[in-house]
């Protein structure tokens, strides 16, 4: 699937990702991220389609089909993987809140509490953690 990415200064998460949430119909708000809305990066769209949440702070596979032209050449999102509606309506309904979702070639690192981040620890230093350890 042709997907575009964060650009410059919005970074999408190299690492491993859960689906967390899932929505057929997501408003995507700029204000919720600390961007101005009306600003020169900022957006407000009430109707993005297949929205699949990666991140507590909003990284989302979805539709953006106002970006088709981009997909699989160059990353113009604020952070979120954007593809074809046709593209998007597939993952989403293939795809399960719980699914894994791997994104590398980035610069920026997946945290282990931006969602379900357990999977970018190491076994070892997970280990440790354990009450049998």
């Amino acid at each position: 699937i042709p997907v575009t990415t964060g650009k410059p200064g919005f970074i999408t998460r190299s690492g491993t990702k859960i689906i967390i949430e899932k929505d057929r119909h997501h408003r995507m708000n700029s204000e919720t991220i600390g961007i101005d809305p009306n600003g020169p990066d900022g957006y407000n769209i009430g109707d993005v389609e297949y929205a699949m949440r990666l991140t507590y702070t909003g990284e989302f596979l979805h539709a953006a089909p106002w970006s088709v032209a981009d997909q699989g050449h160059a990353n113009v999102s604020h952070g979120c993987t954007g593809m074809s509606t046709s593209n998007a309506g597939w993952l989403y309904n293939m795809s399960r809140i719980g699914d894994v979702v791997v994104t590398t070639g980035t610069t920026r690192q997946m945290t282990l509490t931006n969602g379900y981040g357990d999977w970018n620890e190491s076994f070892a230093d997970y280990a440790k953690g354990s009450a049998l350890h």
